[in-house]
């Protein structure tokens, strides 16, 4: 996946919490900046509000414009 400032997208708890397995839960964010395989993230309503740079590959799914971001993979 090719992410851009602006796309909305849902984040892989695990860089969140430090740690180094995948975690099934998300959290829904949107792109700030890119920088190669690195992606600035910042959390969306209704978590409290913090940026963080993961690696793209955490990130677990990209929300389709015109939806709702909303938390877990599964939602």
């Amino acid at each position: 996946m090719s992410f851009k400032k602006g796309d909305r997208v849902l984040v892989n708890i695990a860089p969140f919490i430090g740690s180094m397995k995948r975690s099934e839960d998300s959290i829904p964010c949107e792109v700030l900046d890119v920088d190669g395989p690195e992606v600035q993230v910042r959390t969306a309503h209704p978590y409290r509000v913090l940026s963080l740079w993961v690696l793209a590959s955490w990130i677990d799914a990209e929300v389709p414009q015109g939806k709702a971001v909303l938390a877990g993979r599964d939602n």
